[in-house]
């Protein structure tokens, strides 16, 4: 399996992007913020965002419940995914995800300042401050 990451700090338009670059290098599966995506179904995991507490949040994104790591691993165990991105606010979130789940070394490790311009990234961080909005790379009802 080759694993690509995405990094950038929380409200920079990872998740946005992530599409993006999952259609650029022709990747079928994301891993963010808790969940294993597959196109634009939530395949497996338990979302981040309906945590209650940031740290429950960070918990859940960095797989550390057991029940949860083994039903995304069991699920990864079943597609087999040629190619997989996983994304993070850091190379060591991404690190924590990657050992969770077994996972492989990135191949590449992108930067959200990479691939968004200067104004991107204020336009996703002024949306995440002033009107809450969170994005998640699937549809709503998945989540």
């Amino acid at each position: 399996m080759e694993v690509y990451a995405l990094t950038g700090q929380s409200g920079t338009g990872k998740s946005y992007k992530a599409f993006l670059v999952a259609r650029d290098k022709d990747i079928e599966y994301i891993i963010d913020d808790g969940l294993l995506i597959g196109g634009v179904r939530v395949i497996a995991g338990q979302s981040a965002k309906r945590e209650k507490t940031r740290i429950a949040s960070v918990r859940r994104a960095l797989f550390s419940d057991p029940v949860h790591r083994e039903r995304v691993k069991k699920a990864l165990d079943e597609i087999k995914p040629d190619k997989l991105l996983i994304l993070g606010t850091s190379h060591k979130m991404i690190y924590e995800i990657r050992k969770a789940l077994d996972l492989p070394e990135p191949i590449e490790i992108i930067e959200i300042e990479s691939i968004s311009t200067e104004k991107e990234i204020e336009l996703a961080r002024k949306s995440r401050r002033e009107d809450g909005k969170h994005v998640i790379p699937v549809p709503t009802v998945e989540v």
